[in-house]
């Protein structure tokens, strides 16, 4: 499987807009995910666009305009985000010709048939998780990290 930039994107900055207005109902603006997320505002406009058109956030315009979830973190799927942006799919074989066409073995391939099984199961597994998961598991290891006693070090005198 291959997620391109445009996924991954896609995924942190619904992270970001969840988390940073979970206590907050006013819109963020692209310019602040992207300085967060380290993301081109142009590239994160494209990447809204579409998150958008498919429901998943909300546009308000004006000087304190910005974006908001149009649903809750705990109805947003990790693979709801992803498939809005670019298909889920397994890459096939391909032959090393500089045509790239399918592999010739394909029909006696052992390997072929694991295709659809495997995109099936990764299909689910990111359609388990929500926003709300990831944005909980994130506090849980920061408040972890909180409680953890520093590491000694050792420095010797010379």
């Amino acid at each position: 499987m291959r997620l391109s930039s445009k996924g991954q994107y896609a995924v942190r900055a619904i992270i970001d807009l969840s988390y940073y207005s979970e206590n907050n109902p006013i819109p963020i603006s692209l310019k602040d995910i992207a300085e967060r997320e380290s993301i081109s505002i142009h590239y994160l406009e494209q990447i809204f666009f579409i998150l958008k058109k498919v429901g998943i956030v909300r546009s308000l315009r004006g000087p304190n305009g910005g974006y908001m979830l149009n649903k809750k973190p705990s109805e947003i799927l990790i693979g709801d985000i992803i498939a809005s942006v670019e298909p889920i799919e397994i890459i096939s074989c391909t032959s090393k010709a500089k045509n790239k066409k399918e592999c010739g073995r394909k029909s006696i391939c052992l390997a072929f048939d694991m295709r659809n099984p495997s995109l099936i199961l990764i299909a689910e597994f990111l359609n388990s998780i929500t926003i709300e998961d990831v944005i909980n598991e994130y506090k849980q290891k920061s408040s972890r990290r909180l409680f953890e006693k520093p590491a000694k070090i050792n420095v010797k005198n010379r």
